[in-house]
């Protein structure tokens, strides 16, 4: 049978998205949103199947390993859709995420390690949460494990069987892609017409353990339930002993739990054939009917330094060794920076995380910036609250940030363009406050500003869901209450610190002063006028010395004694200063940053110091050089020939010198003539 079918017709489909049906809008909360659609083939509007209510599948891990930066292209990616669907757009999402705990990989690794499959699966699926907690992800509403759904597995291949969408061959069970291609009611590979007649992909949906094509009708169908192997796990059956395959998983746990059809049904872009496509056919058969799932999403691979993330390549980077070098809100941010349905490239030394950094930077310094003023600004009463040109322009970026944010949402939840009006409007609002003094600021307006931008990062899951009152960054451990219980000591004894060291550094500078002024009087003085003032000299010197001590007090403050009780304080050129609360984590990493500045500073300096060298002692050799031999010697690849004078009478092409050379040429010898002479005379004087 099988060899027939491989000469028989192929088993592609008509073109993606020709039979999709959008949802009825009546009754339902429509926002306006725009999705791309794999079920349909392109961005179309988002209609729920039932009033605000939103039921969704998301594809979770095959618990077998390390979660790698891959995953967390993913699970960020939909975590931050999720929020905004929920808590911008306001639906009702009931989310539901599977665990692969019975899958080839699993069983091979188990057999290789000597372990239960279920103990090992059971250690990365742990391995898994932390590292989705670590990443600030959302925990779906249901979890569900394949392990725990074998009852609704063997349930719903029952149906697909009855309703004559499967067949059993040699103790497996597998799905009749070409019963279910004939039925006017269904259509086979909806989302990837083009690969269904690829072999290759169709048997590297079986698995690494798959069975033979030999027990197949047709090389497109695929295994629902496989026969037992020596050494594999297995549970009783119609068929008997076993085990589910892939694709049924899913379509089992997702019917077990939310109804026909789901709204939303997400993975990534690799899983869309063979295995969401099978998904797709098998839920239709159990069900007979058509169109499963309203709006799949997809979202984009994960490149590394340009090319697709794989262990082959040794490109292969998991989410702890991530986040070992950088921040969760920095891993967000970057996937925020890029399209949710495109490729992303994530280079850890190179540009794209780069970006991500300077924007989380940015961010952090813009709320340090206005807690500052807001604690700096006088009460409302005590100025004036009539609004200049500076708070209508800036009161007309936030209108517009709000105008833009809402349009990039609305399209495709286009956050690359979302990130871009905040930052806008956070450049908008630096320069008003950087332009005002405290009793300037209109505090109702920066607030309202900073309120908007914290709340849209907060909505994109950049700002953790329990931080309040502007707190991007807050130290570990610390409350809401706790920690504007200190802000009011840190920003005293930020204020103190801030007058003794523009006290010293003015009176240092003024000490400098008096003793420059002070060194020429003295040359013509008697020796007790010299005592008298070699005596004040000593005095203004040993001021110095201690505003220098105070100084690096100050230092000190600021980066050690402020350090370890997790504040950041950042001096600022016009003489004021900002704090923030962090991490032990980011102080290390602003330690690590500030360090290797400091290198790269030092490697300049020492490089201008061996070049400033190099040109001074170049100068000394020159200055050595007799005046005769001034051209024959520095210049000696220029000319050929050269009078007693040592002035050159011929290039080295042969043309003769012009009189106007001449004089130039003659001017520079009597230059380099006083040169010498003093060379000599030092010589002489040294001798």
């Amino acid at each position: 049978m099988a060899s027939e079918a491989r000469n028989g017709a192929p088993c592609c489909g008509p073109a993606v998205g020709e039979h999709w049906q959008m949802p009825s809008k009546e009754g339902k909360l429509l926002t306006g949103l725009v999705v791309n659609n794999s079920m349909a083939g392109r961005r179309v509007e988002f209609v729920p199947q039932k009033g605000n209510q939103v039921c969704w599948y998301g594809c979770g891990p095959t618990v077998y390993d390390a979660s790698h930066m891959g995953h967390a292209r993913t699970y960020v990616t939909f975590d931050v859709i999720r929020r905004i669907m929920s808590d911008y757009l306001n639906y009702d999402v009931t989310m539901c995420m599977n665990i692969t705990d019975i899958d080839d990989k699993i069983i091979k690794r188990s057999i290789e390690q000597g372990v239960d499959f279920l103990t090992l699966a059971r250690h990365w699926e742990k391995e898994f949460f932390n590292d989705m907690a670590a990443l600030n992800v959302r925990l779906p509403t249901v979890v569900t494990r394949v392990s725990e759904y074998i009852p609704e597995v063997l349930s719903l291949i029952q149906r697909i069987e009855k309703n004559g969408y499967a067949y059993e061959s040699q103790g497996s069970v597998y799905f009749d892609t070409q019963s279910f291609r004939n039925s006017d009611k269904h259509i086979y590979g909806r989302m990837e017409p083009s690969s269904v007649s690829d072999e290759s992909r169709v048997l590297e949906g079986e698995g690494e353990l798959g069975v033979t094509s030999s027990e197949k009708r047709h090389p497109c169908d695929f295994a629902l339930w496989k026969k037992a192997k020596e050494g594999e796990p297995s549970w009783d059956s119609p068929w008997g002993k076993g085990r589910p395959g892939w694709h049924i998983e899913c379509s089992a746990m997702a019917d077990s739990v939310l109804p026909f059809p789901l709204d939303i049904h997400s993975g990534g872009i690799d899983l869309r054939f063979p295995h969401h496509d099978n998904e797709l056919a098998q839920s239709e058969a159990a069900a007979d009917r058509p169109q499963w799932v309203n709006y799949f999403l997809h979202s984009g691979h994960l490149h590394i330094h340009g090319a697709k993330m794989s262990k082959s390549l040794k490109n292969f980077i998991t989410i702890k060794e991530c986040l070992s070098r950088f921040t969760a809100r920095q891993i967000r941010l970057l996937c925020l920076m890029n399209r949710w349905d495109s490729f992303m490239n994530y280079s850890p030394d190179g540009e794209t995380m780069q970006q991500a950094i300077d924007v989380d930077r940015a961010f952090d310094n813009f709320f340090a910036l206005a807690k500052a003023k807001l604690r700096d600004a006088s009460p409302p009463s005590d100025y004036s609250q009539k609004w200049s040109a500076d708070e209508f322009a800036l009161n007309a970026s936030l209108r517009t940030a709000k105008e833009q944010v809402h349009a990039a949402i609305l399209d495709n939840f286009s956050t690359p363009e979302a990130v871009v009006a905040l930052q806008h409007l956070m450049s908008a609002t630096n320069s008003y406050l950087n332009q005002k003094s405290g009793g300037e600021v209109k505090a109702p307006l920066v607030k309202e500003v900073a309120k908007y931008i914290f709340h849209m990062l907060k909505i994109f899951g950049v700002v953790e869901d329990d931080e309040e009152d502007l707190m991007y960054a807050r130290a570990q451990g610390s409350t809401a209450a706790a920690a504007e219980a200190t802000d009011g000591l840190v920003h005293c004894l930020g204020a103190f610190r801030e007058t003794v060291r523009t006290t010293a550094t003015q009176g240092m500078k003024e000490a400098n002063q008096e003793i420059k002024r002070a060194a020429p009087s003295q040359k013509g003085t008697s020796a007790d006028g010299d005592a008298a003032a070699n005596g004040g000299g000593d005095v203004l010197q040993s001021l110095c010395a201690k505003m220098r001590t105070l100084l690096q007090a100050c230092d000190d403050v600021r980066d050690k004694k402020l350090t370890d009780l997790g504040v950041l304080l950042q001096d600022r050129p016009d003489g004021t200063f900002v704090f923030k609360r962090v991490s032990k984590e980011e102080l290390q990493r602003a330690c690590e940053l500030k360090e290797e500045e400091e290198r790269k500073r030092r490697l300049q300096r020492e490089e201008q110091q061996k070049a400033a060298a190099a040109l001074q002692a170049k100068k000394e050799r020159e200055r050595q050089v007799p005046p005769a031999d001034y051209f024959r010697v520095l210049q000696a690849d220029l000319y050929a020939d050269f009078d007693e004078q040592g002035v050159p009478l011929t290039l080295k092409s042969g043309e003769p010198v012009s009189k106007t050379q001449r004089q130039k040429m003659l001017k520079q010898i009597e230059k380099h003539q006083k040169v010498f002479e003093q060379w000599r005379a030092s010589q002489e004087k040294q001798a």
